[in-house]
């Protein structure tokens, strides 16, 4: 089975441990962090050079949106697969395109045409309605709602219950 490690153990990155459990393709799942003490943690952010050749798949899972897309392309130069995870009760529509290293979270919906770049965070109830593009390192927080046709900017964050309009309605 692949082994996945995720890069930072906060509130975060155990929301996608959980995940990479339920996806079930990981047979092993480990943290790097460069200040907890869980037990899962097996090094420091700066170790996924040295574990590249054992884990197959990375994912960063960090809060802050420059940084998390800053990491994710130094796990895929270093060779790791960005893996997309997404929660069971996720709609993602078949003619939708997450990028990798893309999270999509309980009740999250993304719509028919939507395009989500690399390392973007799909929160909890969030809405990207049909043909909205979520560009790299985006995060569409709780129950934020991206309309029809709309863009978020790159490592941009909609915060939660805000609404970005669709061109037309601006």
């Amino acid at each position: 089975m692949d082994k996945l490690l995720i890069l930072g153990a906060g509130g975060f990155g155990r929301e996608v441990y959980e995940l990479a459990l339920e996806d079930g393709r990981f047979g092993t799942i480990a943290f790097l962090d460069d200040a907890s003490v869980d037990p899962g943690v097996v090094g420091r952010c700066a170790d996924y050079q040295a574990l590249a050749g054992e884990y197959t798949h990375a994912l960063a899972a960090f809060g802050n949106n420059p940084l998390r897309l800053e990491w994710g392309e130094k796990l895929e130069q270093a060779g790791y697969i960005l893996p997309v995870l997404r929660h069971a009760t996720a709609y993602v529509s078949p003619s939708a395109v997450l990028g990798p290293g893309t999270v999509v979270l309980p009740h999250a919906n993304v719509m028919a045409g939507v395009r989500a770049g690399r390392c973007c965070i799909i929160n909890t109830g969030s809405v990207a309605d049909h043909d909205s593009r979520l560009e790299d390192g985006c995060h569409l927080c709780l129950n934020g709602v991206v309309k029809a046709g709309a863009t978020l900017a790159p490592c941009t964050k909609l915060d939660a219950g805000e609404i970005l309009r669709s061109p037309w309605e601006q």
